[in-house]
């Protein structure tokens, strides 16, 4: 496999990871220490407080049924051993006592080679603000 193949079966082991809520799957592919800039709170996670699998577990346990996350057409760039993946991720799924979801998001991950192997450094998911000054989440937005 070239490394936007390696890069892309990444994405497809974390989406596949999440559907079988597979904690241990889902941060297989990240160093001990990365950063993350998630949708939930706070602003910035660093270190192991990223790879926090009982915080996981009690949220993929908060579906009722399976959770999807899939990736729409990602785009790859790779320069020497760094690499960039880019996507816009749409999760769906049932919340216990809260119905479905239905939610579209960005998606960026950063990446380095490490001993011949792509590892996770930072991600990135987000949604966009209102710019009407109320600074509340663009949630029900879709891709165009």
């Amino acid at each position: 496999m070239d490394d936007h193949e390696q890069i892309a079966a990444i994405l497809t082991r974390y989406e596949q990871a999440v559907l079988d809520r597979d904690v241990d799957a889902v941060f297989a592919d990240y160093i001990p220490n990365p950063v993350a800039y998630d949708l939930a709170p706070p602003l910035e996670t660093r270190g192991a407080a990223v790879l926090d699998r009982e915080g996981l577990k009690t949220w993929l346990d908060s579906w009722d049924g399976p959770v999807r996350v899939t990736s729409q057409e990602p785009a790859i760039l790779v320069d020497g051993d760094l690499g960039i993946l880019f996507t816009l991720q749409h999760m769906t799924g049932t919340k216990k006592g809260e119905g479905e979801t239905d939610l579209w998001f960005r998606c960026t991950v950063a990446l380095r080679r490490i001993a011949g192997a792509w590892k996770i450094v930072h991600i990135h998911t987000s949604v966009p603000m209102a710019m009407d000054g109320s600074g509340k989440a663009e949630t029900g937005l879709k891709p165009a």
